[in-house]
């Protein structure tokens, strides 16, 4: 789901809701972000990363595809 602003996208994925927080770097290129919750706790937040977009919009799904393997990753340990 998109907030209103389209800034960021709230998903809820096996348990854990991720929401995506791309920021804008130098030249106008884009870094992935995100953070992972479960119920009340945070678990992880990657801001800033060296990953680089030319987009919001790229930056905010490539940011949730690395969250949902982080969450997969976090899945398979509780198994």
């Amino acid at each position: 789901m998109l907030s209103p602003d389209k800034q960021f996208e709230v998903l809820n994925y096996k348990g854990y809701t991720i929401v995506s927080q791309p920021t804008q770097g130098h030249d106008d290129l884009w870094h992935d972000g995100y953070q992972i919750i479960k119920g009340d706790t945070e678990i992880a937040s990657r801001l800033n990363t060296e990953s680089i977009h030319t987009t919001r919009d790229a930056a905010r799904d490539s940011s949730l595809d690395f969250a949902r393997i982080e969450v997969d990753n976090l899945v398979a340990l509780d198994e």
